[in-house]
């Protein structure tokens, strides 16, 4: 485990009391690669780093609007340094440049609804123009503003990948957002969708862990399951026995197919319906209904081609 990686369990552990459990399964998930842009750095080098917007964003779905608030301590002004911009191309003047860098020292505070904690840090930030009123002007909104998001970002830092930490990590590398997906617990609604499976064809949480075990699951319970395994357990799930119940139910939703085809509130739905109707009837060699619900659609069919 890197030293970062003892970093980020460490801050997951002083929270858990704070956060709610949701809270902190939201801090845990892993950064998604999507979130990641890069800009460049010295030499050839490139700097990995999250947009401002997306870090705002992250900060009121995982702590919620309101909950969170953030203090300027101390915003200066720490470098003006003017110099003259070579000519680009022969016999264009010279230009006169100017550079303004500001420090930012902010306090950001999240809020429980019953206690709260802080975090300081310090952010840069840097503007360069033409040396006018107008461009003195756009370096000092430039870089103060760049100076306070970046502290912001910094101070956020501390509540894990969600905001960036894994980023100082050399040999921690973002993810794809479909795999940070798959990794996740499965919630007790997604259980219950599974289960509710169950009683047609005549299983148990057992059968599926059996079943899945056969593809190397490793735990001896569903609840603890990744979202990965959970998919690949309802598959399995919903295909046992499935021609047996669709054949057993079919007399019941076919009867409700025709009964909606019968009453379109358009020309899709009609289409639509139609196509189910088809499949369904086809599927059982029904060929006596596959010509009920042609009749239908053909009649309803003119009718909505009458009014158009």
């Amino acid at each position: 485990m890197t030293k970062l990686a003892t970093i980020e369990k460490k801050v997951s552990l002083d929270y858990s009391g704070f956060f709610q459990p949701g809270t902190v399964d939201l801090l845990n998930e892993d950064l998604a690669k999507e979130d990641v842009k890069q800009r460049d750095g010295t030499g050839k080098q490139k700097l990995s780093y999250i947009a401002s917007f997306h870090a705002i964003n992250e900060a009121n779905r995982i702590f919620g609007f309101g909950n969170w608030s953030t203090e300027i301590m101390h915003l200066q002004q720490i470098d003006k340094t003017e110099y003259t911009k070579p000519a680009y191309e022969a016999g264009d003047p010279p230009k006169d440049m100017i550079s303004i860098s500001y420090n930012c020292h902010l306090k950001l505070t999240i809020s429980n609804g019953h206690r709260s904690v802080s975090h300081e840090d310090t952010g840069f930030g840097n503007g360069v123009a033409g040396k006018t009123a107008y461009g003195i002007g756009s370096c000092i909104e430039l870089a103060s503003k760049e100076a306070v998001t970046d502290a912001l970002k910094r101070c956020l830092r501390y509540y894990g990948n969600k905001f960036g930490l894994s980023l100082y990590d050399k040999d921690s590398a973002p993810v794809g957002s479909l795999e940070i997906e798959k990794a996740k617990v499965v919630t007790p609604e997604q259980l219950d969708n599974l289960r509710s499976l169950y009683e047609a064809r005549g299983i148990d949480d057992q059968w599926v862990i059996t079943a899945i075990k056969t593809e190397n699951y490793p735990n001896n319970e569903l609840e603890t399951m990744r979202f990965d395994w959970y998919e690949l357990a309802l598959r399995i799930t919903t295909d046992f026995k499935l021609d047996e119940i669709t054949k057993a139910n079919y007399e019941e939703d076919i009867k409700k197919v025709i009964k909606l085809l019968n009453n379109p509130a358009n020309f899709t739905m009609l289409k639509a319906t139609f196509q189910e109707a088809w499949e369904k009837t086809g599927a059982q060699g029904d060929k006596t209904k596959q010509l009920e619900v042609q009749k239908i659609y053909e009649q309803l069919k003119t009718k909505f081609e009458a009014g158009s």
